[in-house]
């Protein structure tokens, strides 16, 4: 009997693994998918769509386009509302009473996609002592001039609604509570071999669509190692001859909001570190290329954002190591 409770714990831990598992991949896919779909929709074409949850680097690069700033502030705010969106669905479809690895697939989703709001809410007032850090609120903000009050409001009313219709989807609070603390063995594996079959067959579709779009940006005219027209070279830099911290390499001024680009190529790179990124007014700051463990025969990237007026730094940060690097600018 004992053994048989230790093994039915066992298999508990491991399935509540894999749904944790699946949260955090599901969650990631759909928020960089919301940036990707909404680029491609106003005319980019991308250029990397990278899904690492692990270590809090997932992303995606769009380049090419002429997006308004409208457009811009609707790509910023895709990458919260496509989760947002498929969990509604995924809530109002679930039933109020499911089995064991549903419920805790409902909990946690809620708790993962919900409580992202909560960075909606409180970050305005970092951006209104312009100490925000770059981010998707950030740049919703900046782009759209929505004051930085309503955005909070509608961050909490999307908060409590959420929560709002959790909560009408499961059977009470207590009983809920109830629910996770039983320890019938039946009631516990029932129905999850296949709930757990279905989230490996939707992490395997979703592995695959992210090789394929990684595939299909390789290809891109714009995902090529050498610069597009109109880049003009403004560093090129020898990482073996010294490490470099937080240096400028070049700085621009901007009179209007316009588009800039940056494009950088690496060669024969073997670095513990690299770090190229963009800073300007108000705390801005976007990576250009970030590497750790980074080792490439070729690789580089364009980079391109619509930046409002004042004066910006391309900034490198790299351990001294093997490789070469060239960065390229476009201004108006």
């Amino acid at each position: 009997m004992q053994t048989n409770i230790l093994s039915t714990r066992s298999q508990l831990i491991l399935v509540l693994s894999f749904v944790i598992l699946f949260v955090f991949f599901t969650y990631t896919f759909l928020h960089e998918m919301g940036h990707a779909l909404t680029g491609l929709v106003f005319g980019q074409s991308l250029t990397e769509f990278d899904v690492s949850f692990w270590d809090f680097s997932a992303h995606v690069r769009m380049a090419g386009g002429a997006l308004t700033q409208q457009q811009l502030a609707v790509q910023s705010a895709a990458g919260a509302a496509l989760p947002l969106v498929i969990w509604v669905i995924f809530i109002s479809l679930v039933p109020r009473k499911a089995s064991f690895t549903l419920e805790e697939l409902k909990l946690l989703s809620s708790l993962n996609v919900v409580n992202t709001l909560l960075v909606w809410i409180a970050l305005h007032v970092l951006f209104v002592l312009g100490r925000a850090p770059s981010d998707d609120v950030t740049y919703v903000l900046r782009y759209s001039q929505m004051p930085p009050l309503l955005l909070t409001l509608t961050a909490i009313l999307l908060y409590a609604g959420g929560w709002v219709l959790f909560l009408s989807k499961i059977d009470g609070l207590r009983n809920e509570f109830l629910f996770f603390r039983t320890t019938d063995r039946k009631v516990l594996t029932a129905g999850t071999l296949s709930i757990v079959s279905v989230m490996a067959g939707l992490m395997a579709l979703g592995a695959v669509l992210t090789l394929s779009l990684n595939l299909s940006a390789a290809n891109s005219p714009l995902a090529k190692f050498s610069p597009p027209q109109d880049y003009v070279p403004v560093a090129q830099i020898d990482l073996s001859i010294r490490a470099y911290f937080n240096e400028t390499l070049t700085a621009f001024s901007l009179e209007k909001a316009s588009y800039v680009g940056v494009f950088i190529s690496v060669r024969d790179i073997n670095t513990t570190y690299f770090d190229l990124s963009v800073a300007g007014p108000d705390g801005y700051n976007s990576t250009v290329l970030h590497g750790e463990g980074y080792n490439a025969d070729q690789d580089g990237g364009l980079w391109e954002d619509y930046l409002p007026p004042g004066t910006y730094q391309i900034v490198l940060t790299s351990h001294q190591s093997l490789g070469t690097a060239s960065v390229y600018l476009k201004t108006p």
